[in-house]
């Protein structure tokens, strides 16, 4: 889930769910709508990095991808799209505007010469998306179970962290090379990593299951690593999304097996507060005055809460 600047506009779409349509959110209003993108596509993925603009991707099943560009205050019509397919792979749209997003993202290509997932770079200078090998993405991953999760682009190295499904490895791949430069080891949980840069700090933060890890980006060592979510002895139950406040003073995490939201100090990763929401949620955004938003993970329904303080929450 996603937010503007004022965390008034919320943006979401879950796959199982929302399919090629937008889920927005109203927060002065509390007001929920959908904006069908109509784009065919099997599911979506949102990005955002600045205040006004955010990306959507739209997933193919390896047929094609396309990349759109929407403001928070008017999601519905694009103001800048991109097309990688067999045949081409075209900018549109002035190239300021592809400033306002991520530059990087990643996909499955079936077509040749491909055949595999790929890292895409939006080039708003040539008006293309240049696709670039994995070089370090080979046998070595089981590649029925384990696709490409996320990428991050770090800034000013040239370099881009890359997690992969089912592997609590991150790759810190070369831009320029396609190839593997380092491996981080986050927290040997086996999870889906979802990538973070928490500016204020300097710090990558990445879910590793059913736990939060915080690299250092000077050193490139885990500084702190915080397990949020119990199970039974010689089972697993993953934590959801997680969000930060807006100057990163907390973090919020969805924990769908205990139907709540917790607030974590950042400094330490420790749970000081916890809305309970019911449920399973999900995907998670905090809100002004202590306030969460989540969705519930099998029917996207809302659930809404505030954080309060708690001395347990196991």
């Amino acid at each position: 889930m996603i937010a503007n600047a004022e965390r008034t506009v919320l943006i979401s779409s879950m796959g199982w769910v929302d399919r090629d349509t937008l889920w927005v959110y109203d927060v002065p209003a509390r007001k929920e709508s959908r904006v069908p993108l109509g784009s065919g596509a099997k599911y979506l993925s949102l990005h955002s990095s600045g205040p006004s603009h955010f990306a959507v991707g739209h997933h193919f099943d390896g047929t094609r991808f396309e990349i759109t560009v929407h403001l928070f205050s008017e999601p519905k019509q694009p103001v800048a799209q991109g097309v990688i397919t067999e045949a081409d792979a075209e900018l549109s749209g002035e190239p300021n505007i592809w400033n306002q997003v991520p530059r990087l993202y990643v996909d499955y290509l079936r077509f040749a010469p491909w055949g595999d997932f790929v890292l895409l770079l939006i080039s708003p200078s040539t008006g293309r998306i240049e696709a670039q090998r994995l070089e370090w993405y080979d046998d070595s991953y089981d590649k029925g179970y384990q696709g490409v999760v996320d990428v991050l682009e770090i800034p000013g190295e040239g370099s881009a962290l890359v997690s992969v499904q089912r592997s609590s490895q991150l790759v810190m791949h070369d831009l320029t090379t396609g190839k593997k430069k380092r491996s981080l080891n986050l927290a040997g949980r086996g999870g889906n990593p979802s990538l973070y840069f928490r500016a204020s700090a300097d710090e990558i933060w990445a879910s590793d299951y059913d736990t939060m890890v915080a690299v250092d980006k000077k050193n490139w060592e885990v500084t702190r690593r915080a397990r949020l979510q119990q199970a039974w002895t010689g089972t697993q139950q993953f934590i959801g999304d997680y969000s930060f406040a807006p100057h990163e003073e907390t973090c919020v995490v969805a924990r769908p097996f205990s139907s709540d939201v917790v607030g974590i100090d950042p400094s330490s990763l420790k749970i000081k507060r916890r809305a309970k929401l019911g449920k399973q949620p999900l995907e998670v955004a905090f809100l002004a005055s202590e306030e969460v938003l989540a969705r519930d993970w099998k029917t996207g329904e809302v659930l809404y809460g505030k954080l309060e303080r708690c001395w347990f929450a196991g």
